[in-house]
Parts: structure tokens; sequence; C-alpha cells
């Protein structure tokens, strides 16, 4: 997508933006974001993010916005998984959410099968690097880090970096998820806005906002916010960032796809083994659509085995695969699932040219259109 206009705006004006849609009726409902908060001791855990369906402007007073960019949604949960199984995909009503380049790609998907609908949408992108999965538990063995003392998160080349309440800045060693690190696609490919930090220093109060469509530049008029045009050398860094990004994530893919490619048939499926058909993966997959989920009956009858359970599953959404990793970050197996679905989709381009989640006119080839396609070619 072509951006029609890219500004700087500061973090703390992002909220505005979101409480401006729902003060001016661009939308209904927002998918917004929350951080955990302890039960018993009230302490917030800034690492832990969940979605929850806002309707007030005035609840939009702060966002978790620098949070929600480094770590995405915990658990089993996604911004597409969300818009389609808690707000019925936006059929009866206009929401507002905040989507990951993953989770554009699963909207398309889900539009494909007539679960969303896109005209009901207003889209606020990420521009990122990927997530840092399981922060909250891995930053508690960070030796002299005091997790109370965290103001800000950002991903940066060398995985996360944090910065502290007096100002110090701190890389942690934690690196983006595994998924991430072989995905190039890291824009989103739907928007009406979008938000990046890619080319901004962690101590920096701006974020870069690029406004995509006519109702994401009417939202920007109507908030009010202070902006200014993105200078020329950020917006060169920016596409260079991008370039690098992508062009690492592609030598990654390259290399570990190429050392999974050796392995033989019974090597692959030796590795089900350890699958427990806990659902997780089913539970996390934004683009799994059916009401009752025949894997979770048959495993609860206990009638399939582990590697029918992964090859149907693989068989039912492969060609829907929009890459966002949540199966395999979810996996407490650690099943190597996402090298299963990039291998997958490596052939399908090759073979069909389909990349799932690119166009919503994009046919899969699978559809009954495009098997009557390659039959008359074949004729």
């Amino acid at each position: 997508m072509d951006a029609l206009d890219e500004y700087l705006i500061k973090i703390e004006d992002f909220p505005k933006l979101l409480a401006t849609l729902l003060q001016e009726k661009f939308v209904d409902k927002i998918i917004g974001a929350q951080l955990k908060v302890d039960k018993k001791s009230g302490a917030i855990d800034r690492f832990t993010v969940s979605p929850v369906l806002v309707e007030k402007p005035e609840d939009f007073a702060t966002f978790p916005l620098t949070n929600l960019i480094a770590y995405g949604y915990a658990r089993t949960d996604t911004a597409a998984k969300f818009l389609h199984k808690s707000v019925n995909g936006a059929k009866n009503e206009k929401i507002g959410v905040i989507a990951r380049p993953c989770d554009t790609r699963g909207i398309i998907e889900l539009a494909k099968i007539r679960q969303i609908n896109m005209d009901n949408l207003f889209v606020v992108g990420f521009e990122d690097r990927g997530m840092v999965i399981n922060a909250a538990r891995e930053l508690k063995k960070v030796e002299g880090l005091d997790l109370t003392k965290v103001v800000k998160e950002k991903v940066g080349d060398n995985g996360l970096i944090l910065k502290l309440e007096d100002g110090s800045i701190k890389e942690v060693g934690l690196d983006i998820a595994e998924n991430c690190s072989r995905c190039y696609r890291k824009i989103p490919v739907v928007a009406d806005i979008s938000v990046s930090d890619l080319v901004l220093p962690i101590d920096s109060n701006e974020i870069v906002l690029k406004v995509y469509s006519d109702k994401g530049a009417d939202l920007v008029e109507k908030s009010k916010i202070n902006k200014k045009p993105l200078p020329e050398d950020l917006k060169t860094k920016q596409a260079e960032v991008l370039k690098q990004i992508k062009d690492t994530a592609l030598a990654k893919r390259t290399k570990d796809l190429e050392e999974w490619d050796k392995l033989t048939q019974e090597e692959k499926l030796e590795r089900f083994q350890k699958c427990t058909m806990c659902n997780m993966c089913i539970r996390g997959c934004p683009v799994c659509y059916c009401v009752d989920c025949i894997l979770m009956k048959k495993r609860k009858e206990k009638i399939i085995n582990k590697e029918s359970y992964q090859l149907t599953r693989i068989a039912h959404v492969a060609d829907r695969c929009v890459e966002c990793g949540n199966c395999d970050n979810n996996c407490p197996q650690h099943l190597p699932l996402s090298l299963y679905f990039q291998s997958l989709n490596d052939s399908f381009k090759e073979k069909f040219g389909y990349s799932a989640g690119e166009s919503i006119d994009d046919i899969p080839f699978r559809s009954g259109k495009a098997i009557s396609q390659m039959e008359l070619e074949k004729t």
C-alpha cells in the first residue's frame, strides 16, 4: 500500500485517535488492549497484553501502545481471532481493530470465507519487526532487572530494549519469536492508518503515523492531534530498515527451510509424536472458523492419533495460513509447526502462484472456482 500522508505524532496522542473513532461515529466499538492486573496485589504487568472491547471514548485516556507493538497479545489471542469470535466478524456493527501485519492477512482470509465484513472495519495497522513472546516469564530471569522500573519497550536490531524510569536503556537479550524471525511481510496489507517505531530511538516520545485511506485522513483531521510531516531522511531510513528486516528474514527462512527439507517424511512425522492433542494450536489459529471442531470431538472421544490430529489440521488450514505463528508460539511441546506451514506456503506460491492473506481478490487454489479454471486450462 502507498501512504497518502506520513507524520510524526506524540505517542501520548495515539489514544486520542482511538477516542475520536468512537466520538465521531467512525465505529461503534474498538478492539483495544489492556495490561494484566494482579487480582490480589493490583500490580500491573506491562509485559502481558490482552484484547478488550471498548465502547466509550473516555476509556482511551491511555493506551499500552509500545507494549502491544513489542509483545503482542498474550497466549492464543490475536486481533483477527478476537474480531471473528468475539465481535461476530463486524457483520452487524462497525468495529475498529488494531492489527499486526499478520492480523491484516488473517482478516483478508476470513473475509474470503465470509466470516468478516470488511466494509464495517476501520483498521489501525502496525509496521513492526515481530513480537517477543512470553516476555513476562523470560524477563524474570534477567539478572539485576527490576521489572517495576520499566517504563517503555521497543524491539531493535538485537532484540528487546527496555527503558527504565531513571532514563537508562537496557538491551536484555530477548529476541522475537522464531516464526517472526522468518517472516518477511512486516507491513499491513489493509489499513486506514498505521503506526511504527522502527526508525525512532526508544527514548523518543514520538511515533510514525501513516495514512492510507480517506477515512484515515478524516480521522486524523477530526482528532485535532498535533502532527508534523515525516522528514525525508526518516522516510528513507524507514524504507532501508524495512528492506534490511525483509532481507534478514528471507535469509533465515531460506536457511531454516533448506534444513527442514533435508529431513525425510518419516523424520518429520516423528516430530508429531510429542503432540498431546491439547488443542492449543487450534485455539490460537486466527483462520480456523469451524463452529464445532471435529478434531476436538475426536480427541475427546479418543478416536484419533497424534499424527492424524496434526495432519488433519494441516490439511484443513494450510492454504489459509497467514504465518502468524500463533500455533507454534503456543505449543507446549514446541512442535515446529511454523516450519510445516511456511514450507507448504512456499510450495503453494511456487506451484500455484498463491500466497494467503495478500489480497481479497486472490482466488484460493482449492476453491471450486480455481479448480474449474485449472480444468479449463487443461482442456
